[in-house]
């Protein structure tokens, strides 16, 4: 079982990697949002909602988006304003634990590197998220259930004319956790 306090103090002494060049590309942020219950502690997955053109139209992610000039080049202020905007739960730094690793993906509206930069809260409320049009769904999943081997498996994600396999979890009711999302929960759960 997992349990917030252990995690945080594994991210207080975690060094995560940061690109120093990271301010000269294309940057987004995402909030990793932990709340305790009496089986241990649960992260929020927002399920994207279907768009014409999106190639993760679906796919179970974490709130976030870009950081642009109103978040004061802060990816924290952003991952904190996208959350609030996309599923309507409030954070502040004050709630912040952690952050985990840099990572380098495409930004698809331009086909160019962008780093996105993943920020670990602890949530206390018990408010229930409101959804605006960019997400359908959200879900609190146990970190505990990602432990189990039996739920891991593997999709095959078409890239071109390439089916490239690749690990997920099948969280049922057609919905996936893979990509970066998994990697950053890999990434965190290792911590513990």
């Amino acid at each position: 079982m997992h349990e917030i306090a252990p995690l945080a103090a594994a991210l207080a002494r975690y060094q995560p990697r940061r690109y120093r060049w990271r301010r000269r590309l294309k940057r987004a942020a995402v909030a990793v949002i932990l709340r305790e219950t009496r089986q241990g502690a649960e992260v929020l997955l927002a399920v994207r909602a279907h768009r014409h053109g999106d190639p993760w139209s679906g796919d179970m992610a974490f709130p976030g988006g870009r950081v642009d000039a109103a978040d004061e080049a802060s990816a924290s202020v952003a991952a904190c304003r996208e959350t609030e905007e996309e599923v309507g739960l409030r954070l502040s730094r004050d709630d912040g634990i952690g952050r985990l690793n840099d990572r380098i993906t495409l930004d698809h509206r331009r086909r160019a590197p962008m780093v996105v930069s993943p920020f670990v809260y602890r949530y206390r409320d018990a408010d229930t998220p409101v959804l605006n049009h960019e997400i359908a769904a959200t879900r609190w999943l146990a970190l505990a259930w990602l432990d189990e081997p039996a739920n891991r498996a593997a999709m095959r994600w078409q890239l071109g004319r390439v089916a490239l396999p690749m690990p997920c979890y099948d969280c049922g009711d057609g919905q996936r956790l893979w990509g970066l999302t998994l990697a950053m929960l890999d990434e965190l759960r290792g911590l513990s």
